[in-house]
């Protein structure tokens, strides 16, 4: 319907899993190659990956491109009986069915062998592949498993490639399933596409079907990419009512609130903005990125400047946390269930959007007593932040989140500009929020923030003496001697040692008992979050949010 307005040969986001469309992420590359070994060697290949994240695909992709020496049987629809699935082996491999009227399960495999071994006198290979893998019942498997066993001295004469959602993987992690696990010789789990892959999709696709790369704005790109999750499929049915809702409006550009109707209207429901969870990241994506990305022209395409400063020190990536029941501050954040009087609309300063990010920055490192308003205005950032002793942390989470580490953060804001702004929150006491806006220090709560903050923000958080990253067992470091000496009044086993700052398997015992005791991941590396809690526990000076 709006092919012709847009000037597309074809429709850019059909779910259709066309090759022709196909875009290699990273992950995307790693999963072809898992299927070309596939292809050329026995055994089991399994790929998994969820609903919609390219598998087929990718898979129609590989088929495109089979060797003229090898033959490949296709199996659809796993839903089979053991009898179904070798009669459809034999449907697909062009084999002569068994001439009994009811043929037994020997009589399907003696033709199948029989084929196989041909096959191979001819100089060809067989590889069988199982879409929907996670379909198959355990005895179908097991045959399936059984019919691996056909070779010669020299070699396996047929290979399989099972493709599934993760349930497969539990499926094959069953106990009467464990001879074909052991027989799995490569396994890949694809998952959803970074925020960069996204936008590169999004281009990718619009330039294939001929039309303005530039067609979704920046702010619309990244409340596609936060909807979809990073799945292509819920990706290209959202990017797909988009275009349609903004041919209806005879516009020729993708705005931001195009993209939240549209997937309210294909996904059925009001999609939530802040339910994601807690995860770590690079300061610089934060930071330093979005420092050098708010100096260029606005651009939809999510290439990265290699001429972005790089911090010296970067912040490790915390270490995931249990994912906690809502609380109190989380349904505080809802949109009140009746009438309230309207709140006063928190607006995009009338300055540079970089400005407002100094700005904010300057706040922030205020309250911990450090001055980056001295610093030139080319500094990024993060990059002051060792000097003061500090590092910064970018994360994505909720209020609960922002509550529950109890420091000053940095949020990103989006509005329907191209570039971000920027607000620091100092205080946070109740529905109170204490904002640097720009120039203005202001009172304001999270409602009234709205859809502009959707889980971007960094932290500041305090480093140990002469911290050098994230540490664990086996590591030797003078720090490891300060994280022994304040671990030692806080856990239950004494932490004396003849070498201190040796990190040995005592040190290591305490840290996941330290970590189990503060509902982190018990991994025993001390990274950031495993930190923040220990300067939390010992009351170290910090500009705690609630004080």
């Amino acid at each position: 319907m709006y092919e012709a307005h847009f000037h597309f040969t074809q429709s850019p986001f059909s779910i259709a899993p066309d090759p022709s469309f196909l875009y290699l992420s990273d992950g995307h590359r790693e999963a072809l190659a898992h299927l070309m070994y596939g292809f050329s060697h026995g055994g089991f290949v399994l790929i998994t990956g969820e609903v919609g994240t390219g598998k087929t695909t990718l898979l129609r992709n590989l088929v495109r491109q089979t060797p003229p020496d090898l033959d490949v049987a296709f199996i659809l629809n796993p839903k089979l009986t053991v009898k179904d699935l070798l009669e459809t082996l034999c449907d697909e491999l062009g084999i002569a069915h068994p001439p009994a009227e009811h043929p037994t399960v020997k009589q399907y495999i003696d033709v199948l062998n029989k084929h196989l071994v041909d096959a191979y006198r001819q100089g060809r290979s067989t590889v069988v592949i199982i879409d929907e893998a996670q379909n198959l019942s355990p005895a179908v498997l097991e045959q399936i498993r059984l019919l691996t066993n056909l070779e010669t001295d020299e070699r396996k004469l047929l290979r399989i490639i099972l493709l599934g959602q993760p349930e497969l993987g539990e499926l094959l992690a069953r106990s009467e399933l464990r001879q074909l696990a052991q027989r799995i010789t490569a396994r890949y789990h694809l998952g959803p596409l970074s925020r960069e892959d996204c936008y590169a999709y999004v281009v990718h696709r619009l330039s294939h079907a001929g039309g303005d790369p530039q067609l979704f704005g920046r702010p619309a790109l990244a409340l596609l990419y936060r909807l979809s999750r990073g799945i292509p499929r819920i990706l290209n049915i959202i990017a797909d009512r988009a275009l349609l809702g903004t041919y209806v409006e005879g516009r020729h550009r993708v705005s931001r609130q195009t993209v939240k109707r549209a997937a309210e209207e294909v996904l059925g429901k009001r999609p939530a903005y802040r339910t994601w969870a807690i995860a770590g990241a690079a300061s610089l994506c934060m930071a330093g990125l979005a420092w050098a990305y708010l100096s260029l022209p606005a651009a939809p395409a999510p290439a990265s400047d290699p001429n972005t400063a790089v911090e010296p020190r970067p912040a490790p990536a915390l270490q995931p946390t249990a994912k906690l029941a809502p609380t109190a501050s989380d349904l505080r954040a809802q949109p009140p269930a009746s009438p309230k009087a309207a709140e006063p609309a928190i607006v995009r300063p009338a300055m540079d959007p970089r400005q407002t990010q100094r700005n904010a920055y300057i706040a922030a490192y205020q309250a911990w007593g450090a001055d980056y308003a001295s610093a030139p205005d080319n500094v990024i950032p993060c990059n002051f932040a060792p000097s003061a002793g500090l590092q910064c942390l970018g994360l994505r989470g909720s209020w609960a989140d922002i509550e529950r580490l109890n420091l000053p953060v940095v949020l990103e804001l989006w509005d329907d500009a191209a570039t971000p702004f920027y607000a620091a929150v100092l205080n946070l006491q109740g529905e109170t929020l204490t904002l640097q806006l720009g120039d203005e220090r202001l009172a304001a709560t999270p409602r009234a923030l709205g859809e502009l903050w959707q889980g971007q923000f960094v932290l500041l958080w305090q480093t140990p003496p002469n911290y050098n990253g994230n540490l664990q067992r086996g590591d030797e470091h003078s720090t490891v001697g300060w994280l022994r000496q304040q671990l030692g009044g806080l856990v239950s086993a004494p932490l004396t040692s003849t070498q201190p700052d040796l990190f040995d398997p005592q040190l290591d015992t305490a840290v996941r008992e330290f970590q189990s005791a503060e509902g982190l991941e018990e991994d025993g590396i001390v990274g950031p979050a495993t930190w923040i809690r220990l300067a939390d526990r010992l009351r170290l000076p910090a500009p705690n949010l609630n004080g």
